[in-house]
């Protein structure tokens, strides 16, 4: 006789084996969130200044930068390559001119001497140069008394440029060109003062000289944060930036002869807002940052495509999905041939009509991707492709504005000393030195980009705002 089986333990180990599925279920789940989260720090260590927004100096010693073929040719200059030489200075130009003249005959040995002999042909000129000995000039000024007809004594006042330091004008340009251009700090530009030009200089003295250069520098970039508005075309960019420890950024501001800077504790569109008014008129290229977006939204654009590149290189080479793959090497080739026409334009080969028509297929392609791969189950893959297609009508403004470049090279350049000051000297530790930071850096590059040496201007500036006479301007002619 067969025996029958309990209907109630039946019932038991069926609850235990759907128990059992249940927490193998959950299990799964949970090893799969740990496998996304490990996906995402395994590809944040991935990205590197090629594939992302990272500078160069964040990457690691295995980062493999891809290298140049080596060349066949020889080191150095290569068989038929003109020499250069350095061009000689004018003879109304030289201090020092030193003669010399052969003492014999390198034939027959007789005597030679100027004058006893007629020169055969003009001398053979060589230069050298060298430094001066550097001693900073003093001055003494003295303050007489005299006594008029009627005894009563009256003693000179000192001129109101003598009066306000005992630190001449080109001394405050130093100590402002050093420290900005060259980001030496406080305590290093005291030691070159002394050991170079053995001035005797106190930390607080040379703090003191850079807070008068700030004021005077404070008109001049007033002056140029004006003319940014009026500007046809605008590159802009910001950076991170420590005051106190705090998170500030500074911005800057790229115009054709205008290069400004602005520190603010703010990120977003008010600061665009407060250097270019509520509307601006030109065409801004930036990155895709939301604040420009934001502020400019009914304006021209021009995003950077230096950024995107390197944002489809990061979905092509961690490879997370074959649609993050396929996604990434379709664009990245339009891209190619996009810049490739671009580059021939340049050159001079193509005319801008030509320009459109040879790019019209590949920017069809690249849109046509995007709305392929905007429901990607890959959601970087997914959030890239509906970015891409919100903002393509600021992917190519490039192709149709004259002076407008694919990239935001120009802004990127002109914030690199900004991120070398932070590097280097922690950013700022008061609000009089991050206006100073932020007054010599719109001055000084922008002599740079107008071709001015950013020393001469300082001392000229100096000079003026000593004897109170007229400040020379940087506006732009």
């Amino acid at each position: 006789m067969v025996g029958r089986q309990n209907p109630q333990s039946s019932n038991a180990n069926e609850n235990m084996l759907v128990l059992l599925v249940l927490q193998l279920l959950n299990l799964v789940s949970k090893l799969q969130e740990k496998i996304i989260q490990l996906e995402a720090k395994i590809a944040d260590l991935q990205r590197n200044s090629t594939n992302s927004s990272k500078p160069p100096s964040s990457d690691g010693p295995m980062v493999q930068k891809p290298k140049k073929p080596r060349s066949k040719r020889s080191p150095g200059g290569q068989k038929g390559h003109p020499g250069h030489q350095r061009a000689l200075v004018p003879a109304e130009q030289v201090d020092h001119v030193v003669d010399h003249y052969p003492a014999r005959c390198e034939k027959c040995g007789s005597p030679l001497a100027p004058g006893a002999q007629q020169e055969s042909t003009e001398p053979v000129r060589f230069q050298t140069f060298e430094l001066p000995q550097i001693k900073a000039t003093v001055t003494e000024h003295r303050c007489h008394e005299l006594i008029c007809s009627r005894g009563r004594k009256t003693r000179a006042e000192l001129p109101q440029e003598v009066a306000k330091t005992q630190f001449g004008p080109r001394i405050h340009a130093a100590i402002a060109y050093l420290g900005s251009v060259h980001k030496v700090g406080r305590r290093g530009i005291v030691e070159i003062m002394n050991t170079l030009f053995g001035l005797d200089l106190s930390l607080g003295t040379g703090c003191d000289c850079l807070e008068r250069v700030s004021q005077e520098l404070a008109p001049i970039t007033e002056q140029l944060r004006k003319t940014l508005a009026e500007s046809a075309h605008l590159n802009a960019d910001e950076t991170g930036w420590k005051n106190r420890g705090k998170h500030h950024f500074p911005w800057t501001f790229v115009s054709q002869w205008v290069v400004y800077f602005l520190v603010r504790a703010s990120r977003g569109s008010k600061v665009l807002r407060e250097i270019l008014g509520e509307t601006f008129h030109g065409i801004i290229t930036s990155d895709d940052h939301s604040a420009y977006s934001a502020y400019h939204k009914h304006g021209i654009r021009q995003l950077c495509w230096a950024h995107l590149i390197r944002k489809f290189k990061d979905l092509k080479e961690r490879r997370a999905s074959p649609h993050a793959y396929l996604f990434a090497r379709n664009m990245l080739k339009e891209v190619g041939h996009v810049f490739g026409c671009w580059y021939a334009f340049r050159e001079g080969f193509i005319n801008r009509e030509q320009l459109l028509g040879a790019t019209q297929l590949m920017r069809a392609r690249m849109k046509r991707y995007c709305l392929l791969y905007q429901d990607s189950t890959d959601a970087e893959v997914r959030t890239r492709a509906r970015r891409t297609l919100k903002n393509c009508d600021h992917l190519f403004t490039f192709l149709v504005h004259e002076g407008v470049e694919p990239t935001n090279n120009r802004a990127e350049q002109a914030l690199r000393p900004a991120v070398q000051w932070r590097k280097l000297g922690f950013g700022s530790q008061s609000e009089s030195g991050e206006r100073f930071a932020e007054r010599i850096l719109t001055v000084t590059r922008t002599c740079q980009i107008q071709g001015k040496n950013p020393f001469s201007y300082l001392a000229i500036l100096m000079h003026a705002g000593f004897a109170d006479k007229s400040r020379p301007t940087l506006l732009p002619k």
